[in-house]
């Protein structure tokens, strides 16, 4: 794999000038590549992120275009990566030199968009990434950025809001983390383990499992063993789908059951775990709750209600914003060169709580010399009767919701 890699590496950087030379006459329309897994164990979230930005795309170009570019349409090129690195790397190829992609959108999990991404500055092409994992954005790259929450952020968020929300009943004494071990898994358990111990958690036991496990029983029962006050998931959609499962029929009953977002946060975990899913607390970097604030964000999310039955999901919330981050900076730039395309998402400051590209709240939206959004934020939503609710911080928590606690009471 590693082999694999280094050459599809190498033949982008000696490709690169020859690329870059294509852009000044294509401005009939502006191709957006976007990287998502449409096929495999994470197909649910690539379909959620295709029919959010799908509403994107439709309301830019009903308005009439990039003006700046004369009216330019903007077009999705979708690169199925199967939740697979070398096949996100080999998408991510395929969308530069045959798609001719001006931008990039992607690739959901980090594990795939380290590799990924790195093609695309190989290229010198512009990549707004979903992925969290802080590293992402760590590796001196000039042509990669991330307007929303990192690893760090969204575990402190999660682990403030624990504490915050425990606070009245006794707090917390013993928890464990069970964690894919994908890039994701890793990184934000360690940030998650950092943040407990410093809140006086003592940890237990930090278990990494295999993605898409078929079994997980023994970890489950080890942790039951344990009897720890809480257990933090960091899964997927079928992984969060069978530990919460397991959880029950093991009995393994938490004063916490929280998560730090992923396939906890997904319409289809919280029907699929049924009763098993209340009182679940997640991380997210986005909710549809912020809608009720902003009225805009409502019916952006209704309209995708309407239209596909779920409400948008946290990914989903953050690739609408890339997306739009791209198109503030292509009314900026004037052109479809990538590296002017790239120096205008670099001086991207948005304050303005009504600019699309603020779907995902922040008091600004700018990055620093990493390509990272210093004043990104994460909140905490936690499963209510079938919905998730947001319930922290209190400034943004909707004035209805009663925090569950502990985990198993009825709301």
């Amino acid at each position: 794999m590693r082999n694999r890699r280094s050459v599809l590496l190498s033949a982008a950087a000696l490709a690169g000038t020859a690329v870059a030379g294509r852009w000044a006459h294509a401005n009939e329309e502006i191709r957006v590549g976007v990287l998502s897994p449409m096929t495999g164990p994470a197909a649910r979230f690539g379909a959620i992120q295709q029919s959010t930005l799908a509403l994107a795309v439709e309301d830019v170009n009903g308005a009439g275009g990039i003006r700046s570019l004369g009216g330019a349409k903007l077009r999705l090129i979708f690169g199925d990566t199967r939740g697979e690195a070398d096949m996100g790397v080999t998408e991510t190829e395929r969308l530069i030199t045959r798609e001719r992609a001006h931008a990039l959108i992607g690739a959901f999990q980090s594990g795939v968009g380290l590799p990924s991404s790195a093609v695309a500055e190989r290229y010198e092409i512009p990549w707004l990434n979903f992925g969290t994992v802080d590293r992402i954005t760590q590796r001196g790259f000039r042509y990669i950025f991330r307007p929303h929450a990192n690893d760090t952020l969204k575990a402190r968020a999660l682990v403030e809001g624990i504490i915050n929300l425990g606070a009245a009943h006794g707090g917390l004494k013993t928890g464990v983390i069970l964690s894919e071990n994908t890039e994701w898994g890793k990184s934000v358990a360690d940030k998650q383990k950092t943040f407990l111990e410093q809140a006086r958690v003592e940890i237990k036991l930090v278990e990494h499992y295999p993605y898409a496990a078929p079994d997980l029983t023994s970890m489950v029962v080890k942790a039951r063993a344990l009897r720890p006050d809480l257990v933090l998931a960091n899964s997927y959609l079928g992984d969060a789908l069978l530990i919460t499962r397991l959880m029950g029929e093991y009995q393994l009953r938490p004063t916490v059951y929280a998560a730090g977002g992923g396939g906890h946060l997904q319409p289809d975990f919280v029907g699929g775990a049924g009763a098993l899913a209340e009182g679940v607390i997640c991380a997210t970097a986005w909710d549809p709750a912020v809608g009720r604030k902003v009225p805009w964000i409502k019916e952006v999310n209704d309209r995708h209600v309407a239209r596909n039955g779920v409400p948008i999901t946290e990914d989903a919330a953050c690739y609408y914003q890339c997306f739009q981050v791209l198109v503030d900076a292509l009314e900026r730039s004037k052109d479809l060169d990538p590296k002017k395309i790239r120096d205008a998402i670099a001086a991207t400051d948005i304050t303005d709580p009504n600019h699309k590209a603020m779907f995902v709240p922040c008091t600004r939206l700018s990055f620093d010399e990493t390509g990272q959004n210093p004043t990104a934020t994460a909140m905490v939503v936690q499963v209510q009767q079938g919905k998730l609710r947001l319930v922290h911080p209190a400034a943004a928590a909707e004035p209805d919701v009663t925090p569950i606690w502990p985990y198993g009471r009825k709301a």
